[in-house]
């Protein structure tokens, strides 16, 4: 019998019982689903058992309690954790970037069309321009002082309705 049927079996038989234990009181209370829960909880162990998966889990315990010993004495385990450690601080601060990035110039983010510069400064504010205090000429000659730019801007103001 392996070392770990030593003591899978006897925590087994335990779960077991616990699983006897609060089907019994269940049935003194008349409460028929905790009685198949009891019952349920009294068959997986002894399933688990049987099937192998225990000893997988068991497995599984021993190994990680293993390594979490050798981390203590070994500076190549520390190398490593400090390569993990490094790892995860640089996917958080690209990730601020990318965040930060996508804040300052909203018409790239998450489009794939060519950025359309707006002669804007690096702050965001718009550029002083100097306006004439003096109407444009109607009809031709007004169509003629129009930036081509500025008047494809009021056209699609004006279809969503903002003057």
């Amino acid at each position: 019998m392996p070392a770990s049927d030593l003591v899978l079996l006897p925590l087994c038989i335990g779960i077991a019982l616990i699983g006897v234990v609060i089907a019994g009181l269940a049935w003194r209370k008349g409460e028929r689903g905790r009685v198949v829960q009891g019952a349920a909880l009294a068959v997986a162990p002894v399933g688990l058992y049987f099937t192998g998966l225990l000893r997988l889990v068991w497995d599984a315990a021993v190994a990680v309690v293993g390594w979490a010993t050798s981390i203590i004495f070994s500076p190549t385990m520390w190398f490593g954790i400090s390569l993990l450690g490094l790892c995860v601080v640089l996917w958080v601060v690209g990730g601020m970037l990318t965040r930060r990035s996508a804040a300052k110039n909203p018409v790239t983010a998450g489009s794939t069309k060519p950025a359309v510069t707006s002669g804007r400064t690096a702050r965001g504010s718009a550029p002083a321009v100097a306006t004439p205090a003096t109407k444009p000429a109607k009809g031709k000659a007004a169509a003629a002082e129009i930036d081509p730019e500025l008047a494809e801007i009021e056209a699609i103001l004006k279809n969503r309705g903002i003057n």
